[in-house]
């Protein structure tokens, strides 16, 4: 917590690191038990999970394909008007879409005045780290942030994440809050990120690199639609006549694992997530989607 204080400039007393950032969601929903959240979907299912942990239920705002799942603030302005908390992933799991910090701002503020609670998870806010809200937590009481360690630097298997909002927050989430949670190897490899931060921008510029490669070629290939990502994932929909979780039975049979997104609320069976990856492997998923789908395609 010193190393995240000092990085993001921020008081100890108003971070908390936890196991994944996954932690945070369920010691968030166990202090505060909001009886009614708004969460747009498709999105992260662990809120919704944690949430009826808890005693509350979800009211779900379903985002709309037609607009590539872009969320629509005024709308989720009204939705939150009977309920406690409105959480919020940006950029968003699985759709890959974020929304700009001016509109960000313009739901907290929104949310402050009908004294709402805004939970924002920026789990994968290092692939746009301009869009972050971080500034304004200072400057409001009803903000709190997620962050992950585990998705743009790749250390999922240690489990590193951290929550950030008012010190009345924190504190109820560390009084219940279990102890050693985080190991010690995820300490040394957090540290170790944040001492390392500028060195992260090539990585950074090589995956929007691949990702234009794989959303340029999944794009012509005609039995499947990708959907635009800021994030190194894409959603893809089929347009044939497979389901999502027989795409993907017959991919590992070839030795490659793509996301079944049929589980997603506000997602069908038609609806898969890829992740972007070296280009050798990247062709190596076109090629195999191409015989799969029965796609006439050259790359």
């Amino acid at each position: 917590a010193f190393k995240l204080s000092e990085f993001l400039k921020l008081e100890r007393e108003n971070i908390v690191v936890g196991n994944g950032a996954t932690e945070i969601i369920y010691l968030l929903m166990m202090s505060l038990r909001p009886y009614q959240v708004v969460i747009p979907v498709p999105t992260f299912t662990e809120y919704e999970r944690a949430l009826r942990l808890s005693g509350g239920k979800a009211k779900f705002l379903f985002l709309k394909e037609k607009s590539d799942f872009t969320l629509d603030v005024d709308e989720l302005i009204k939705k939150v008007k009977d309920s406690q908390m409105v959480i919020i992933c940006n950029p968003n799991n699985p759709t890959g879409r974020v929304l700009d910090q001016s509109k960000m701002q313009k739901i907290v503020d929104k949310a402050e005045k009908m004294g709402k609670f805004v939970v924002v998870d920026e789990s994968f806010i290092d692939f746009c780290p301009q869009e972050s809200i971080i500034n304004s937590i200072k400057k409001h009481q009803n903000l709190f942030i997620l962050r992950s360690f585990t998705k743009f630097f790749s250390i999922a298997g240690l489990r590193l994440g951290y929550g950030i909002g008012s010190k009345e927050v924190i504190a109820k989430i560390k009084s219940v809050k279990l102890p050693w949670m985080v190991n010690s190897l995820a300490e040394i490899a957090g540290v170790a990120i944040l001492e390392n931060m500028e060195k992260f921008k090539e990585l950074r510029q090589r995956i929007e690199k691949e990702k234009a490669f794989l959303y340029k070629n999944l794009s012509k290939i005609n039995a499947v639609k990708p959907y635009p990502s800021i994030t190194n994932f894409i959603l893809v929909r089929i347009k044939a006549s497979f389901s999502s979780s027989h795409l993907a039975n017959e991919m590992a049979k070839r030795g490659i694992l793509i996301r079944d997104c049929s589980n997603f609320t506000g997602l069908s069976d038609k609806f898969f997530r890829i992740a972007v990856r070296k280009r050798e492997e990247n062709k190596k998923l076109i090629f195999n989607l191409k015989q799969i789908l029965g796609a006439n395609f050259d790359y």
